[in-house]
């Protein structure tokens, strides 16, 4: 099989007839104008000042040789963005009509020596509003919902403002030459019995000339190199089925190491290799026990991560987003996730991002892409869903980052919100459509009608998953759902990504005071409102909790510590997983995952990384939120300690824990409780009622240590909001750097202290491991640093404190 890339000497000719060079292929008309700085990136400000590139047609020119046109070629797109003609050497040889399938001209004609090609990019919205469906639509199915376009760029709910409509080609384009024979299409499924023993590899082949002979030789090998088997298929080459015996099983990175082994299949005819496959996969048995209950070769599988959101509203191709990516996924380990879902509004993603995520344990809910509203039920819209559907699984099934499928997101919910009762036009694609082709394809894994869905409505917390929209929401019995598929509250990014996003006189303006009247109950100035999508700003955590703000900075701590006052205290609840007054000690919430991971352009939103891949205040509230092995204090009637354990191993010892007045400086009292938690349990340790009486303006700390001595979790909890708290404004922190860790100590309660990086040059960049968090007198506080960063000046400040200190950081 000969395969020719085409990804040199492309053009694009815009509405003005110019022409632009492509440097290289995949590249959409965004990138390409910003390339040429013919635009300004509409990310940085989160303001699209161009909303005329989707309204125009495009086209993309190349020209491109064979050294032999004679036999069978087909020209492959791996990703086109939407509406496009595609012409060869002057002839329409085909058209592309879904963002989400790759497109395939089998056999095309006028192949020649020397060749043009173009792709005439049509305006979307003019090609949808071409789009007639029967009056039963009317009103009901948006016009972005009667074809297979991508969602994101219909509405201003995750990107830039107003809507960025992305067009061309995000992935990349290529030749077959067909020749002797070559693979059209292998799909791979892997499994393991029940005694995780003993398991399968199976491989089903297609081949553009299926009555050729033909020899198979495979082989595998684990992450080692070492071989585990070897052989030759001779007669029946349209299947292989491997055993493999007592296998090295597959983790997710919660339960162990994400064991994984390497396929290479070559398809021969005497000495000529024809075509080779080739396939990374790993071995692990996921069963769901009950309702949104699973295990893993095994064990019991609590599922805590978030949303994932596509990297960048600007481009969908991989390949200006993959170190992005890559740097949201090291995030997503240092924060203790191990599931991602895959959202089914956000945008196609690479093999290598599947593979990546096998390679780090990270588990995958993934969605099928539809979202919020209605869809035609026409034929075509079915047809198109099967293949899309199609594809999807049998891509992405042999990885076992996968743990599930899902019809969409917030199907019946929008329905419910928008139309209760009636008919759910788009049913027959997440009812019927999607679910026959799992059960053809991937029979094995779960799939999930529509997130949320299950209970006795739509969003109902005690059935299948819950959205977690209480800010706007009375939702009974939301305290312990069953699972959080999203879960949200919105907080503004640090000030320097602030900067970059306002100018001064929007970040503060002149006069404002932020305080909430009924006249101005906003919590931030209107201007924020500008870099704001979807009402944020009644959607914040509880800002009352904390001091009105004098300037941006303080308003910026003020909604970022409500952000993350609000995921501590869900998410420790949500760990728990029930009550003190629980006869039942079993854990009711199965997961956590929350909306969302990142902000894909820079605006004040739910993400918890922005846009730089900065993480937030609340990113480490809840990656402390997300330890493994947990302590929390319930504050109630009584204050009661709890111990979560999602570790593999039994955690037992003792809790140290203090009753620490700032305002003083000194421990008030001290006591101990000894304990015992072993996996997947959640226990009450006890309450704290020996302390008897004490003024509310204590600070709690705990500290669970081992019979050595060691530390192995710890919490530290206000009984108090923190706006009824007097803080020290000073006293003496000590910082050194040694060998990629800082090592910190405080002779004075340190409230919020915050690191920055590069307070002598670039302040982008610097990801510590720990961040924003409380120090007591006497405890040392190790932080590794991360990031790009190999030396720089670290400034380090509680948040009370009149003054920091500045230590230089070196990495070696």
């Amino acid at each position: 099989m000969e395969r020719i890339l085409l990804e040199k000497g492309w053009k694009l000719l815009g509405p003005d007839n110019r022409e632009l060079d492509i440097e290289k292929m995949p590249c959409q008309v965004h990138d390409i104008l910003l390339d040429h700085q013919q635009i300004p990136n509409p990310n940085i400000t989160g303001i699209n000042e161009n909303r005329w590139i989707g309204e125009a047609e495009w086209c993309y020119r190349t020209e491109f040789e064979v050294e032999d046109d004679s036999g069978e070629w087909n020209l492959c797109f791996q990703g086109l963005d939407t509406f496009v003609e595609i012409y060869l050497n002057g002839e329409l040889a085909g058209e592309n009509k879904s963002a989400y399938m790759p497109l395939v001209l089998h056999g095309i004609a006028g192949m020649q020596k020397r060749n043009l090609l173009e792709l005439k990019v049509k305006p979307p919205r003019q090609e949808l509003q071409k789009i007639t469906l029967p009056k039963k639509y009317k009103d009901r199915v948006p016009e972005f919902c009667k074809a297979r376009v991508f969602r994101s760029g219909y509405h201003e709910f995750s990107g830039p403002k107003p809507d960025l409509i992305r067009m061309g080609v995000y992935g990349n384009i290529y030749l077959e030459r067909v020749g002797y024979d070559g693979i059209q299409e292998a799909v791979m499924d892997v499994s393991v019995n029940a005694g995780l023993d003993e398991g399968k590899v199976r491989i089903d082949f297609t081949y553009f000339h299926p009555e050729a002979e033909r020899v198979l030789e495979y082989r595998i090998t684990d992450m080692q190199g070492n071989m585990i088997c070897e052989g030759t298929e001779t007669e029946h080459t349209e299947y292989l089925e491997i055993p493999v015996s007592n296998p090295r099983l597959w983790q997710p990175r919660s339960h162990g190491a994400a064991e994984l082994y390497d396929v290479e299949v070559s398809e021969k005819r005497g000495d000529t290799v024809l075509d080779v496959y080739k396939r990374q996969f790993g071995f692990r048995r996921m069963e769901r026990k009950g309702d949104m209950d699973f295990s893993v070769n095994g064990r019991p599988l609590k599922l805590w991560g978030a949303n994932l959101a596509h990297a960048d509203t600007l481009t969908g191709c991989y390949g200006r987003v993959k170190e992005k990516l890559y740097g949201l996924l090291d995030l997503a380990e240092m924060g203790n996730f191990n599931c991602l879902r895959i959202w089914g509004e956000s945008e196609i993603l690479d093999d290598d991002f599947y593979s990546a995520c096998d390679r780090r344990g990270i588990l995958l809910w993934q969605d099928f892409y539809l979202g919020f509203h209605m869809y035609s039920e026409e034929e075509e819209m079915l047809s198109m869903c099967r293949q899309e559907a199609e594809t999807l699984v049998k891509r992405l099934k042999h990885h076992p980052s996968i743990l599930l499928w899902c019809g969409g997101n917030e199907m019946y919910w929008s329905r419910d919100m928008q139309y209760k009762g009636e008919y759910c036009f788009g049913e027959k694609i997440f009812c019927e459509v999607f679910p026959n082709v799992c059960r053809k394809l991937d029979l094995g894994r779960y799939y999930h009608r529509t997130s949320p869905f299950g209970g006795d409505f739509s969003n109902d917390p005690k059935g299948g998953d819950t959205h977690g929209y209480t800010h706007l929401w009375f939702v009974p019995g939301r305290d312990y759902p069953v699972f959080l598929s999203e879960n949200c509250r919105v907080s503004a990014p640090e000030l320097k990504t602030m900067k970059k996003m306002m100018k001064p006189e929007e970040l503060w303006p002149a006069g404002y005071q932020n305080v909430s009247t009924k006249r101005k109950p906003l919590a931030w100035p209107d201007t924020w409102n500008l870099h704001n999508t979807n009402d944020g700003a009644v959607k914040l955590g509880p800002v009352e909790h904390y001091y009105d703000a004098e300037n941006a900075e303080e308003l910026i701590y003020r909604i970022g510590m409500a952000h993350s006052e609000y995921i501590r205290r869900e998410v420790e609840r949500f760990r728990r997983g029930r009550s003190e007054a629980d006869a039942d000690k079993t854990r009711k919430t199965k997961g956590h995952l929350l909306w969302k991971f990142n902000n894909n352009s820079n605006i004040i939103s739910y993400g918890v990384v922005d846009y730089f891949n900065e993480p937030m205040r609340a990113y480490y509230a809840l990656k402390r939120a997300y330890e493994p092995f947990q302590i929390s204090f319930s504050i109630g009637n009584h204050i009661t300690l709890w111990a979560v354990n999602d570790t593999p191993e039994k955690k037992e010892g003792i809790v140290r824990v203090q009753l620490f007045s700032p305002g003083k400086n000194q421990v008030e009292d001290e006591l101990e409780i000894p304990f015992s938690c072993c996996p997947d349990e959640s226990v009450l340790i006890g309450d704290l009622d020996a302390f008897g009486q004490f003024k509310k303006d204590c600070v709690l700390a705990a500290f669970a240590e081992d019979d050595r001595g060691n530390v192995m979790a710890e919490s530290m909890d206000l009984v108090e909001m923190e706006r009824r708290i007097t803080f020290p404004g000073s006293g003496k922190l000590s910082c050194i750097s040694e060998a990629g860790i800082l090592v910190l100590k405080t002779d004075t309660f340190a409230r919020c202290v915050e690191l920055r990086g590069g307070e002598d040059g670039e302040e982008f960049g610097w990801i510590f491991e720990d961040n924003y968090f409380d120090l007591l007198p006497g405890v040392e506080k190790r932080i590794a640093v991360y990031g790009k960063h190999e030396r720089g000046a670290v400034q380090i400040k509680p948040y009370y404190w009149k003054k920091g200190i500045t230590v230089q950081y070196l990495k070696k």
